[in-house]
């Protein structure tokens, strides 16, 4: 059996430690971390390998040379251009003529192989992908299998609410070499994002395998760190390492000095020097060759070859790359880390999880707070369910927007039109206009809409070619939301968003030949009112009136619109719902709406004052779509109820299910507007809809199909809700499961419970449906259970 080592990428989530460094030559304990798949793979019997590179290849081709002194056989397949993960494997397939196994060159572990081949070919399958139980599955690929181990669903670096599994694709496979007839002939593309997916969706033998033994993948800084500590716990020290004291191994020819004070475990590499009362302290590994002076202390450290540590010094869990020089009395803390070749004068203090790229001088009592560019910390988590959160004046600081916009420019062609929109707030205004002059430093184009309202922005940029557009608000608990939107005017997809996010990780940047500037005539909400007017075909005699709560600068946009329609608007500034109710009895309205701070959310209220249920929302969205445009299938979200098919049936047309969020609800849609996502287009096809029927809109509703749905929040800790996903599923096999959007369970009786993780809170949501509110609520109560009984497992 022959294998294929990964080893083309870029490392870009290590850096700065690969800035100048392959990521398959990082090293681990001491040494590269490719070097530990070669000796799986040859403690396997595999010693014919091929190693697909790219990025700094020659450097990967003279340290691994033809894998002799290893005891295999390297055959190198260089790419030109990078393939995709799959891509660079399909390069090798001259090479492979059997069955293989694949791993990447960033991979460390002791998976028993042999068992995971037998399990390949029991199945007869075309791949075998071998998985690894991870608490916190965000930054890999998401697997379920069925009682027999065969894939069912996958997902690439899901975000919270699309976590359904705590087992992970480790990047380890056993692949038939069938497995080329399925990859296009032109790459790039990737296994998980690509191939894998469309398997399963064919249902083409793809199996999961839960191998026994370690694993760790080191693509991020946090878990390189921990793979040292891991591999120390365990005793997995390289081979001509010797034990002078319980946990304290050493290399050759190392000089410790006397009053050295040396706590294990700890690994000290060849010819390195520790001068007298210095201290190396437990889960602290020095390179080759380094300088460890008087009173300097080092603990849960990982120190590179050739490191000059001056005295008193102390690094607390720091990283280091080689060649660097560290003056006296410096302070270096958790997850630092300093890339090669840097000189940090005397006194320098380097804060949690700063970096300084290579080949930087660190002035004399410097404080290093983020970064050498000096970027500040950032949210653990960057893209929310609706773009952006963050704490105005907090988190939200020009130098994060400088960030971001440097990232975002990073994804558009110099030139571009990009447009700018916020609310009245002061601070909107400013981060808004701060954001515009960087997007202009690189060379690319703005304007400003005026308006403030979310759902005419995105008309704007659907019809005006604009290649994307930026929207930020200030909401009432004083969180800043920085919208970023596509060139067709919807939420951008998760891609563009890890994108954003690895350029914002890494600090990307970007020069531009000349400068960008901001368009003269600025946008504002006459094209959308005029598009507006002319989609609906409504007008009555009657008169027709409506309460109405919005902020200010939304004022204007309604007032236009429904001045447009013949309705009188009577105008609120409180939200409170036995005020709307009162005032609703009082004006006699038809019914009132109250808006978001963007107009693209509301909340309705009948005749009565009864605000509807979001059912009862979805319910009208199904109703209007397929009475008022064109459309004959109309997309609902997962938890919506399954009566809706009746309503549909009704009015000759259909629903389809997407997941619950902006992007797949808007794309779904196909129409330049969209009830549940414009609170002036609903209200007007509503007053359109009660004019046809001559009755209220309590009245109306009441006539939908009757709906039993019961939904709870369930509070679930971030690293328990992969395995609690899991087990639950786990007890599901024998059931129709639908992963649209969460986990869709279906019951024998016709009812289903749907288990919807949420992505910004540690909560999953029930929703249960069944033929009586009863039965609905024990589907409930039971997942409730179960929940709170797994995460005590």
């Amino acid at each position: 059996m022959k294998a294929v080592i990964m080893a083309g990428g870029r490392g870009t989530r290590l850096r700065p430690l690969t800035c100048h460094v392959p990521k398959p030559i990082v090293p681990i304990m001491n040494k590269p971390v490719m070097a530990y798949s070669i000796e799986w793979l040859k403690h396997h019997g595999i010693t014919d390998i091929a190693v697909t590179v790219q990025y700094l290849s020659d450097e990967i081709i003279e340290y691994f040379g033809d894998g002799r002194r290893f005891g295999v056989r390297l055959h190198y397949f260089e790419e030109t251009t990078p393939l995709g993960t799959a891509g660079s494997v399909k390069h090798a397939q001259s090479f492979l003529d059997d069955t293989f196994v694949v791993i990447s060159a960033d991979i460390l572990t002791t998976m028993h192989l042999q068992q995971a081949i037998h399990f390949h070919f029991s199945k007869q399958a075309l791949v075998t992908v071998l998985m690894h139980h991870e608490a916190t599955p965000l930054s890999y690929g998401g697997i379920v299998t069925d009682r027999n181990g065969k894939v069912i669903h996958f997902v690439e670096k899901p975000k919270w609410n699309e976590v359904c599994s705590d087992l992970v694709n480790t990047g380890i496979y056993i692949c038939d070499p069938a497995i080329f007839n399925y990859m296009p002939e032109h790459p790039p593309y990737d296994f998980s994002q690509h191939i894998f997916p469309h398997l399963i969706q064919q249902k083409y033998p793809i199996y999961g395998y839960e191998a026994d033994g370690y694993w760790s993948d080191i693509g991020v800084i946090e878990q390189y760190h921990q793979t040292h500590v891991d591999l120390l716990n365990q005793r997995l020290i390289p081979s001509h390492y010797k034990e002078i004291a319980p946990d304290v191994w050493i290399g050759e020819r190392v000089n410790i000095a006397q009053g050295v004070k040396l706590e294990g475990p700890i690994l000290i590499g060849d010819d390195v020097c520790i001068d007298e009362h210095a201290t190396i302290g437990p889960y602290t590994i020095v390179g080759a060759r380094s300088v460890i002076s008087k009173h300097a202390s080092l603990k849960r450290s990982i120190v590179w070859d050739d490191v000059y540590i001056d005295v008193y010094s102390e690094l607390r869990g720091a990283i280091v790359a080689n060649d660097v020089y560290i003056g006296k009395k410096n302070e270096i803390f958790d997850y630092a880390v300093i890339g090669a070749k840097c000189k940090l004068k005397n006194k320098v203090k380097v804060q949690h999880a700063a970096k300084i790229w290579p080949n930087k001088t660190i002035a004399e009592k410097t404080k290093v707070k983020g970064s050498i560019v000096w970027g500040e910390q950032r949210p653990n988590v960057l893209f929310r369910q609706n773009g952006i959160s963050m704490r105005a004046h907090v988190d939200a600081h020009p130098m994060f927007i400088t960030q971001l916009a440097s990232a975002y420019s990073s994804l558009h062609e110099k030139g571009s039109h990009i447009l700018i929109g916020f609310d009245d707030h002061p601070f909107s205004t400013a981060l808004g206009s701060l954001f515009a002059q960087c997007l202009h430093m690189y060379g690319m184009f703005t304007n400003v809409y005026e308006g403030g309202y979310l759902p005419a922005f995105r008309y704007i940029i659907s019809h005006k070619q604009y290649r994307g557009g930026v929207f930020i608000t200030v909401n009432e608990h004083d969180e800043v939301i920085i919208d970023i939107h596509d060139e067709q005017g919807s939420p951008i997809d998760r891609t563009t968003e890890r994108a954003i996010e690895q350029r914002m990780e890494h600090e990307h940047h970007m020069s531009a030949m000349q400068m960008g500037e901001a368009m003269k005539q600025k946008e504002n909400d006459e094209m959308y009112i005029c598009a507006l007017r002319q989609s609906i075909s409504f007008s009555s005699s009657e008169r027709w009136k409506v309460v109405i709560a919005s902020s200010p600068l939304l004022k204007h946009i309604i007032e236009r619109t429904l001045l447009l329609f013949a309705i009188e608007v009577v105008w609120t500034k409180e939200r409170d719902d036995e005020h709307i109710r009162k005032l609703i009895e009082q004006e006699q309205a038809q019914f009132a709406i109250v808006f978001d701070h963007s107009g693209e959310r509301f909340r309705m209220f009948d005749g009565q004052g009864v605000a509807l249920t979001k059912e009862e929302m979805i319910s009208l969205h199904v109703l209007t779509s397929l009475l008022f445009s064109g459309t004959k299938k109309v997309a609902v979200p997962a938890w919506a109820p399954s009566a809706l098919h009746t309503l549909a049936e009704r009015l000759y047309g259909d629903i389809v299910y997407v997941k619950d969020t902006r992007r797949d609800f808007l794309l779904a849609h196909h129409e330049p507007f969209h009830f549940y996502f414009d609170g002036l287009y609903a209200c007007v096809q509503l007053l359109h809809l009660l004019a046809i029927e001559r009755c209220s809109l309590r009245t109306i509703v009441s006539s939908i199909p009757t709906i039993h749905l019961s939904c709870r929040d369930v509070p679930c800790p971030w690293d328990e809700r992969a395995a609690v996903m899991r087990k639950l599923l786990e007890e599901s096999y024998d059931k129709h499961i639908d992963f649209t959007d969460g986990v869709k369970v279906y019951h024998e009786d016709g009812a289903w419970t749907l288990i919807l993780p949420k992505v910004d809170e540690p909560t999953l949501t029930i929703y249960s449906q069944a033929t009586n509110a009863q039965k609905a609520k024990e589907y409930t109560k039971y997942y409730i259970k179960k929940i709170r009984q797994y995460q005590n497992v």
